[in-house]
């Protein structure tokens, strides 16, 4: 299997007479190191699972292992492939010394970079190394010296190349991005972004992390969908409960109204007063008009139109008709006292004539008539 380890490049550089940047720096260590199942090709794991590998130090410092990182090519972030004699020249920036050794827990090496363009990156601070290597994965799981659980082992490490790349993912000393590959093989490469980190891994390790983002994306813009449908939903609610309050006041207000219309004792008393009162007077100016079922207003206006004849009734206010109306009782009131004082004076000149008659020559009666009339002239006149 191909593996990537990724270390920073040590501030002790120095430069040859051509410029050459020499640098030492520290190539791989010992110890637990983390990847994605779908770095490792693992079809029975979540691609996203978190697979731990223990490097031991009898696997990192075997002599076979060093070796193998002596001599070797030095790239500008990994090539596609496996660097070998047909292209070489077109990835490699520089090259690995032939003296490898154990620091510690850690493989150093001495670098030259002989590309001057990989130098002046290098100087402005790209200074993260990932090995590009074979291994065996024996997948027998257990606990670190340290006490760091692992679920395999890393056996035959060789080294292929060393990569100058922009950042590392498992710790500022050391970096690992594997790809799961026959020796044979040629490598694809690939960049991802998870939370913000870039990854170097396979095509086939970007493409499940791909598929898993593109879920991931499409399981937030249904949450997204869901809220907002909820916050409509909230909102027609809202407005319903706001309709509702508005209906249910207008109905308090319209009991209200009507609890303030039911007549008590007294205001009863009253009202049958009144209708009594006005259908007097109805009758008193026109006997013959039919009160039964009818409002005040209709009442005045048939008595207005029946004794008013010159009044457009289309015309006039309900004011000008209950002034009519008024002036109409006022007369009744005024005639009807007019009325028996004309029948008493009446009865009593039929009297007084009838006994005039009694013995009286016609010159007497002619008198006596015309004393009569004389006397009740003011009340004849009034009444014509």
């Amino acid at each position: 299997m191909y593996i990537q380890d990724r270390l920073n490049l040590p501030t002790e550089r120095t430069y040859t007479e051509e410029g050459f940047l020499r640098v030492p720096a520290r190539i791989s260590r010992t110890g637990t190191q983390t990847y994605l199942a779908a770095e490792l090709g693992l079809k029975d794991r979540e691609p996203t699972d978190l697979i731990v590998a223990y490097r031991p130090p009898e696997e990192v410092f075997d002599p076979e292992s060093l070796a193998s990182f002596a001599a070797k090519p030095v790239t500008n972030n990994h090539p596609p492939e496996l660097v070998n004699t047909s292209n070489s020249k077109k990835y490699s920036v520089g090259m690995s010394e032939r003296e490898i050794s154990q620091d510690g827990d850690y493989v150093t090496a001495v670098l030259n970079i002989t590309d001057q363009e990989t130098i002046d990156q290098i100087e402005s601070g790209k200074v993260e190394l990932s090995n590009g290597y074979l291994n065996v994965f024996d997948w027998t799981p257990g606990i670190s010296p340290e006490g760091e659980h692992y679920d395999c082992i890393q056996r035959k490490i060789r080294g292929n190349h060393i990569a100058v790349v922009d950042k590392g993912r498992a710790g500022p000393a050391c970096r690992v991005a594997d790809h799961s590959i026959n020796p044979e093989d040629e490598v694809i490469m690939a960049k991802i972004t998870i939370d913000g980190v870039d990854f170097e891994v396979s095509e086939q390790a970007a493409q499940a992390v791909g598929k898993l983002q593109a879920k991931v994306s499409d399981a937030e813009e249904q949450l997204k969908e869901k809220d907002e449908e909820m916050v409509k939903k909230d909102e027609e609610m809202e407005e319903e409960k706001k309709k509702s309050q508005e209906s249910k006041d207008s109905l308090q207000a319209q009991l209200d109204d009507a609890n303030s219309k039911i007549l008590d004792a007294d205001s009863t008393d009253k009202l049958i007063a009144d209708r009594m009162e006005l259908i007097s007077k109805v009758l008193s100016i026109s006997p013959e008009t039919k009160w039964q079922g009818k409002d005040a207003k209709t009442l005045m206006a048939e008595v207005v139109a029946d004794k008013c004849s010159g009044v457009q009734m289309d015309s006039v206010s309900a004011d000008y008709i209950q002034a009519r109306f008024d002036i109409l009782v006022e007369n009744c009131e005024t005639n009807s006292q007019f009325s028996l004082d004309n029948a008493f004076r009446k009865q009593v000149e039929k009297e007084y004539t009838e006994d005039a008659d009694n013995g009286l020559s016609e010159s007497q009666k002619a008198r006596a008539k015309y004393i009569s009339d004389s006397r009740n002239a003011w009340k004849t006149k009034g009444d014509k």
